[in-house]
């Protein structure tokens, strides 16, 4: 019933410390308020395929979204953030950034505003690479780049050759992402392998800039934990599947 959480953003730590994190019951209210407040604006960095719904739980975070329609929920259809990214200031007013991006839930590549807007503010779901890619394909062939083939990836193999390393690529390039079979240059669908000086940057931003990182194949325990570090009670949507696979 204890956690324990590493951070370099000097404020968030300093507070980790004042509420001896690793000692306080997991029901210390005012330590998760406080910690939220410090991180807010949030910074979610939606890699694909890693879970919209994780939008839903970051929204009903205590405080966050206060002007929240009753009920509402990111569903993957006509309400994602795609759809929404224009009322979330009205929604959720100082709650997200989405500083050189189109939407707090997009996938934009943040390479270029890391240290203005993610840095210490950082959420992030990740997921095993390989079955990424696996649901990346089977949903459109999210992020494949179309506007260099002119048409779809043959076959998986050739397909999860050019997305390869889209957590990598969102963490150090800036640019835009789209979805499926994508007509316009993308930062996951370039055609560009990530390099072995991107992938220790990306590992140092991770460690250093992100304040709560989940992992999608125990997605129950992560929900629990952003919940025990920053409050709220576990809601049924939760852990609803927004988009399968």
């Amino acid at each position: 019933s204890h956690i324990q959480l590493r951070s370099r953003s000097s404020s968030f730590a300093e507070l980790v410390d004042a509420c001896q994190l690793s000692e306080v019951p997991l029901a210390s209210t005012p330590c998760q308020v406080a910690r939220l407040q410090v991180v807010r604006p949030v910074a979610w960095i939606h890699v694909p395929k890693c879970g919209t719904a994780f939008g839903n739980a970051l929204m009903y975070l205590p405080g966050m979204c206060p002007f929240l329609p009753p009920g509402y929920l990111l569903d993957g259809q006509q309400h994602e953030p795609a759809f929404v990214g224009h009322k979330t200031d009205l929604w959720c007013p100082g709650s997200f950034s989405y500083e050189g991006r189109r939407d707090f839930g997009d996938h934009y590549g943040v390479g270029g505003v890391y240290k203005s807007s993610v840095e210490g503010h950082g959420f992030i779901m990740l997921r095993q690479p390989e079955q990424r890619i696996i649901s990346a394909y089977n949903f459109y062939q999210h992020s494949w780049p179309k506007w260099l083939f002119h048409r779809p990836a043959k076959d998986l193999l050739e397909y999860a050759h050019v997305v390869s390393g889209c957590a990598v690529k969102m963490f150090t390039r800036k640019g835009r992402n789209g979805c499926c079979v994508d007509y316009d240059p993308a930062v996951c669908g370039s055609p560009e392998p990530a390099t072995t000086v991107e992938v220790t940057l990306a590992k140092q931003r991770l460690r250093s800039g992100f304040v709560f990182v989940g992992i999608t194949d125990e997605w129950d325990l992560s929900i629990c934990l952003l919940h025990a570090i920053f409050g709220g009670s576990c809601l049924a949507t939760d852990f609803e599947v927004v988009r399968l696979g």
